[in-house]
């Protein structure tokens, strides 16, 4: 009887040594996490929101960076673009300027008319020249006045070759008149041997001289 009496008493001083471990044990697990852990915890919360925005700020500022360099690039063709358009109508306003020039002088130009040796009527191979100064004074600015001068060569009186120089000048003047040029644009006037185009006595200095030449007004 003795013997169960202190195996109760054993077990019963048992039971108060462990109880107070077992209710330690008991309070730790259902305490929840310390302060120390709560700060760690909201710590890691506030990183990881932290670390999300700058991630999403980074994918903007990314997206905005991208499309501002799109924009560049496209500003830049664009310029680019203009540029060459302005190059090119520039050197197609310069040809046509050219062009333009080119007629006018072409058309402004006439071309002179030679004689025989003391000859006044117009030689069979200048018609075709004449008939296209003729052309350029009906179809070119045809208000414009024109003087016929009439030269000679060095031979014969200087009297001699006013009238030669005269009559070579009113024989242009009627042949551009029959071609339709009006009368009252052309004057003639005869400079003879006064006015020489290449200088030198043989034939073919004296051949140069022997013409009339037509010039605009």
């Amino acid at each position: 009887m003795k013997r169960w009496s202190n195996t109760a008493s054993v077990l019963a001083l048992c039971v108060l040594v462990a109880a107070p471990v077992w209710m330690g044990a008991c309070c730790a697990v259902t305490r929840g996490p310390s302060a120390e852990e709560l700060a760690a915890m909201e710590a890691a919360r506030q990183q990881a929101i932290a670390d999300s925005i700058r991630a999403v700020q980074a994918e903007e500022e990314a997206r905005l960076a991208a499309e501002a360099e799109a924009r560049r690039i496209a500003e830049e063709e664009a310029r680019l673009a203009a540029e060459e358009e302005a190059r090119r109508l520039a050197e197609e306003e310069a040809r046509r300027a050219a062009e333009a020039e080119a007629l006018h002088q072409e058309m402004m130009s006439l071309a002179t008319i030679y004689f025989d040796y003391d000859r006044s009527d117009v030689r069979e191979d200048q018609r075709s020249v004449l008939d296209e100064n003729a052309r350029k004074l009906r179809e070119y600015q045809p208000e414009d006045r024109v003087v016929v001068e009439g030269h000679t060569d060095e031979r014969g009186t200087i009297e001699y070759n006013l009238a030669l120089g005269e009559r070579r000048a009113e024989a242009i003047k009627a042949y551009l008149v029959d071609a339709g040029v009006a009368e009252d644009r052309i004057e003639t006037v005869s400079y003879g041997e006064e006015r020489q185009s290449v200088m030198g006595s043989d034939e073919s200095a004296l051949a140069q001289n022997r013409r009339v030449e037509l010039k605009r007004q």
